[in-house]
């Protein structure tokens, strides 16, 4: 469900005007009245204000999460208020700008530095240290939100990436299976030497092969990963990213950089083991129904993703991505944050705790019977006990044993890391609008990396990074 959250955010520009920096950005009706009138004072109550986007699951996790804490400290009202997504950031903006910002709030990934370091949420290191938690013992780093000294949230319900593969159509080609140890992935030369072995055409015959027909292609071996949330992770595992690690200049036109993009778009050019882009937009567009109906041997997709493999019978595999020199990935999630007014607020910082830490989630989840929204940030869920027997326990139609094991090693690697989309200032500036149109000449075929992304200049706009 956080995929679209990363879409979201991404697509809001994000142009501060908050108490202190001018007024409000403007866009939709003010709601800082409608929050004062919410939060005030139940009887002897401690009342805490929490607000969120209103999509269904979202909303269903949030209310199990906070029923579950009222029912745990009956002296403390948490106070929801959901709103519409698209409007989400707007009325967010208007109320920071109005100085009525909720206790407790999600903010997009991409938006938490950003708006940290222009004061429109605490800084929690200091709520941290007086209750003696250090968060980065607790928590996977990739989950905290810290820019300099200060951490400005952190997240819960995480997102990652992995290959998904047909267990079957491996096991008919002779393929061992990857590895669910996320520091031995499959190369890059692998996995393209697998997809071939993978693709078949009407007469049986694969890619490379002589007399492989490849107008006449039944089964592919892979699907190619234009997404920037896909090959961003794959250009980390080749040393390289999106921009160098202070923002100052851009890497992914760099030798290294242009390696992976050619190298992906040759799985359809050059090796014959994908569909082309038109088709990935078009007949092959549902990627997992691809991958159960056995056109589509391997693809790389989020975690969500698991959830769609429920087809009886249908045996799913799961393992880290290919990697090109090492193994890289990254997580994402939405923030948990609190208002700069609430230095002092303990009960919402032990609200905001609570929220963040994925045992009660799980708890929640359970007692409530609703889906949990991701995976685990917090480390002693992966405890090989009582903890990590609970969480897989929530999965019910897949191979929870190994499929959660493969998330945990990803998880937990040291490769998986914070992608560029949440510390790289002007990231959609630089990424959406001037490097993805530009891609999409490679992926058609109509220039190589080279040519597309050699003498890319964006000087102008790289202003460095949020940390």
């Amino acid at each position: 469900m956080f995929r679209k959250s990363l879409v979201f955010l991404l697509g809001a520009s994000m142009v501060l005007s908050l108490a202190g920096c001018g007024g409000s950005s403007g866009g939709g009706e003010d709601t800082s009245k409608d929050y004062v009138q919410e939060t005030e004072s139940d009887g002897d109550k401690k009342v805490i204000s929490f607000y969120s986007w209103s999509e269904m699951a979202e909303q269903d996790f949030d209310k199990a999460v906070i029923a579950q804490y009222e029912k745990e400290h009956p002296d403390v009202d948490v106070v929801e208020n959901f709103i519409p997504y698209n409007e989400y950031l707007s009325k967010m903006n208007t109320m920071a700008a109005a100085d009525s910002m909720p206790d407790v709030f999600k903010l997009p990934e991409a938006n938490v530095m950003e708006w940290g370091t222009k004061g429109a949420v605490l800084d929690l290191k200091p709520l941290y240290d007086k209750v003696g938690i250090k968060p980065e013992e607790k928590m996977l780093e990739s989950a905290i939100f810290r820019s300099g000294d200060n951490i400005w949230g952190a997240g819960c319900n995480l997102a990652t990436l992995a290959l998904y593969y047909n267990k079957d159509l491996l096991k008919e080609a002779g393929i061992e299976f990857p590895s669910t140890d996320a520091d031995n992935p499959w190369s890059w030369t692998e996995f393209v030497e697998n997809a071939k072995k993978l693709t078949k055409d009407g007469n049986g015959k694969h890619s490379g092969e002589d007399g492989f027909d490849s107008d006449n292609i039944s089964v592919y071996g892979t699907m190619m990963p234009t997404d920037w949330v896909v090959y961003m992770p794959l250009l980390y595992s080749n040393g390289s990213g999106i921009a160098s690690k202070d923002g100052t200049k851009l890497e992914i036109n760099t030798e290294k950089g242009l390696e992976v993009i050619q190298s992906i778009a040759d799985l359809s050019l050059k090796e014959q083991c994908a569909p082309s882009v038109a088709m990935a937009k078009g007949a092959f567009a549902d990627k997992s129904t691809m991958l159960m109906n056995g056109q589509v041997a391997m693809l790389i997709d989020g975690s969500w993703a698991l959830s769609n493999y429920t087809n009886e019978g249908f045996d799913v595999g799961v393992a880290q991505i290919p990697a090109f020199s090492q193994p890289a990935n990254m997580s994402w999630t939405a923030g948990i944050c609190m208002s700069p007014k609430d230095a002092d607020n303990e009960e919402a910082f032990d609200f905001y705790c609570y929220y963040t830490d994925f045992n009660n989630a799980i708890t929640a989840a359970k007692e409530n019977n609703v889906g949990l929204g991701g995976l685990p940030q917090t480390f002693d869920v992966f405890d090989g006990g009582e903890n990590e027997k609970a969480w897989k326990s929530t999965y019910t139609k897949v191979d929870e044993s190994e499929n959660c094991d493969a998330f945990k090693n990803i998880l937990i690697h040291e490769g998986t890391r914070l992608g560029e989309n949440v510390t790289l200032k002007n990231f959609s500036l630089i990424v959406d609008n001037t490097i993805v149109p530009l891609l999409d000449n490679v992926w058609l075929g109509e220039q190589t990396a080279e040519e597309a992304l050699g003498s890319l200049d964006v000087s102008s706009e790289l202003q460095g990074t949020w940390n």
